[in-house]
């Protein structure tokens, strides 16, 4: 049996960077992969989807290149070199983490980890053989995987996980998606934008129900210019054969039964952790009631040195979460004390405009007590906006009247995935609208628009008409 020091098994966020920081902090780091590493994001999830997203973004740039005295032919779209393009972006990253990985001494295995003991694994190599293991701390990080929806006829052709629609090889003339949430807006957008007529079938009130409303009012108006169809509080009961090339939908709105039809129906609903054959019940790890590794802030679970990080714990399914445990595990596993501090963690969505935010929304910042004061500043007043041509958007800050605390903040417009970290720095660092007021910022920028909206909350915006009087 085969001696190792601190083990990784899944080389997906959470368990490349813990495998590297084991590495930086002095110890031996082993990472178990069955795949390729990066796991979902930088293979099947983030990074391509986020490719096809700036691909289709071109088609927009293309129509409005004309007001800047810049005129194309029409517009083409190949769909074969989009994908190419895709898979390319995805093989330079992944390439990248595979030089990290090396460069910082990680013994990578392709292979399936199995626990068999709290300190001994069953590995299944790429070849079909067997190797046991033993290791003084165990990361597991296996991610997750895609969720079946037990929908009666929710099975055969051209009914899609997200991992199909990343490899599609025609534009669907017609596609309901399943899933009104980061994953689903995401599809909308591409697919959209490719001129494939897209229905979101939402179970909650509204689409994105975890983000601010009055931002998702915004966002929800765009996505109609494009022709998306929105159900909300409604439920897929069933799927059936149609006419040919066309699935017959059974859709459950607000109670009442209504039939739909769409060439593709994609699965966009929730992911579930991917512990299946890892043996977690023969140590007795703990599972949440969500079917997740229970862990505490250290990211230990119930099983002395057993860590688990990243989506396989089912508590904040983002990449940047899963780093950010990937880091705490390997340092608990090490010797030192680390924590993840859960209170700011940004979010934002691919579509157009972005939407993003970090902290709570101004409904929970009412529904918890708060008496608030909330600054606003439309993008439409932004200069560098005005130049992009891309004035559709809102800037909103939360704050609390008695201490003069950021609870959240709310973008949407251009860009916004890049300038809610500036608001996220904000808020961990307990800056107040009046701190961020005094700081300058460059002018033309889209950032001016985050200090404009703490000038709002004391009703003191120079390019915007303020409410706060």
């Amino acid at each position: 049996m085969e001696e190792k020091d601190i083990v990784v098994v899944g080389g997906g966020p959470a368990g490349y960077v813990a495998a590297i920081r084991v590495s930086q902090l002095g110890r031996k780091a082993t990472l178990i992969e069955d795949d390729t590493v990066g796991g979902t994001c930088l293979n099947r999830g983030c990074i391509p989807t986020r490719a096809l997203v700036r691909a289709v973004e071109f088609v927009d740039l293309a129509k409005s290149a004309k007001d800047y005295g810049v005129n194309y032919k029409e517009t083409e779209i190949d769909l074969a070199k989009m994908m190419a393009r895709k898979d390319t972006i995805v093989r330079t990253v992944v390439s990248g983490v595979k030089l990290l990985l090396g460069g910082n001494g990680v013994e990578l295995v392709t292979g399936r980890g199995k626990l068999i003991s709290p300190s001994q694994l069953e590995v299944q190599l790429g070849d079909g053989t067997k190797q046991e293991v033993t290791a003084q701390k165990i990361i597991i990080a296996t991610g997750s995987v895609c969720k079946k929806v037990s929908v009666p006829g929710g099975e055969g052709e051209k009914i899609i996980s997200t991992t199909e629609a990343l490899e599609l090889k025609e534009i669907p003339k017609s596609m309901l998606i399943m899933g009104g949430g980061f994953v689903g807006t995401s599809f909308a957008t591409i697919y959209s934008r490719l001129g494939t007529a897209v229905t979101i079938v939402e179970q909650s009130p509204g689409i994105l129900p975890e983000i601010d409303r009055e931002i998702v009012s915004i966002l929800e108006k765009e996505l109609k210019k494009y022709k998306i169809q929105i159900y909300t509080e409604a439920q897929v009961s069933k799927i059936e054969k149609g006419e040919p090339g066309e699935k017959n939908i059974t859709v459950t709105i607000k109670g009442e039964e209504t039939k739909l039809t769409a060439e593709y129906v994609l699965m966009a609903e929730e992911r579930e952790a991917n512990i299946d054959g890892l043996g977690l019940d023969k140590v007795g790890v703990e599972l949440n009631d969500r079917k997740g590794i229970v862990v505490n802030e250290k990211m230990e679970t119930n099983v002395p040195n057993i860590f688990a990080a990243g989506d396989v714990t089912k508590q904040q399914m983002w990449t940047h979460v899963a780093f950010a445990e990937g880091l705490v595990a390997a340092e608990n596993a090490t010797g030192k004390s680390s924590e993840v501090d859960y209170t700011v963690i940004p979010y934002w969505t691919n579509t157009f405009p972005e939407a993003s935010g970090v902290g709570i929304s101004e409904e929970e910042a009412i529904a918890q007590g708060y008496q608030i004061r909330v600054g606003r500043f439309p993008i439409a007043g932004n200069g560098m906006a005005t130049i992009l041509g891309q004035r559709t958007g809102l800037v909103k800050m939360i704050t609390d009247v008695k201490y003069g605390q950021i609870l959240g903040v709310h973008i949407i417009g251009p860009r916004a995935t890049d300038l809610i970290p500036e608001a996220a720095l904000a808020m961990k660092l307990e800056a107040t609208p009046e701190e961020i007021k005094s700081i300058m910022h460059g002018h033309p920028t889209l950032s001016e628009a985050f200090w404009e909206t703490a000038l709002d909350v004391s009703g003191e915006t120079i390019h915007y008409m303020t409410q706060n009087k």
